[in-house]
């Protein structure tokens, strides 16, 4: 059920993290717009843009049932690699078209702001974790997150992230995550969360 996304799988990894994330504070206040389509397609975009930049050196996971629809994705990158590179131009400029010069403009400022804060330490980023709504709460997020720390421990790396939804916070928290600062962006609160390295279980190194 959580498998590496193929390049075809794309989209489909893409229309889920676009679902889930739709509604999020910072989406609402880069978007701006309260129509949920308006923000879907937006949202849309700028996933293509990240799993198509994560391509190579990233970490990409998706949760889906045997012929069955993504249910959720994960998109994570060892620090080394970032920023990730930039996808195709012909990708770029249909993304940004969708999302309007605005939107593009204000989340270039949102990442910005995001990498000045950014631990120098070696460290594996987590960069997003979504899950269709209607399938939250079943245990999706919590199966893509282990898949991403197997492999973080198995490398013997601290992990981090960054939410600015506050009910993640428990989420995280019980997988290692603490609040190492809190910031705020376009006037809203973002929580930084750093995981102190781990050894790799005894299974995962069988």
């Amino acid at each position: 059920m959580i498998e590496v996304i193929s390049q075809g799988e794309e989209p489909l990894a893409a229309e889920a993290l676009a679902a889930a994330f739709r509604d999020t504070p910072l989406t609402r206040a880069v978007v701006r717009s309260q129509r949920p389509g308006r923000r879907l397609r937006s949202t849309r975009q700028g996933m293509r843009l990240t799993l198509a930049s994560a391509r190579r050196d990233g970490l990409r996971y998706r949760a889906r049932p045997p012929g069955g629809p993504v249910l959720g994705a994960l998109v994570g990158a060892p620090s080394e690699a970032l920023p990730l590179p930039a996808p195709a131009a012909s990708l770029q400029l249909r993304a940004w078209f969708g999302q309007g010069l605005r939107v593009v403009l204000r989340w270039a400022e949102v990442a910005r702001a995001l990498e000045r804060v950014h631990p120098s330490e070696p460290h594996h980023y987590l960069a997003l974790l979504g899950v269709d709504p209607a399938e939250q709460g079943r245990g999706t997020g919590t199966a893509l997150l282990a898949r991403f720390l197997a492999a973080v421990d198995a490398a013997g790396r601290p992990s981090y992230l960054e939410t600015d939804r506050p009910e993640n916070l428990a989420f995280y928290g019980r997988h290692g995550f603490e609040v190492q600062r809190e910031i705020r962006l376009v006037g809203l609160p973002v929580w930084c969360l750093w995981r102190p390295a781990r050894p790799a279980s005894t299974e995962e190194t069988r």
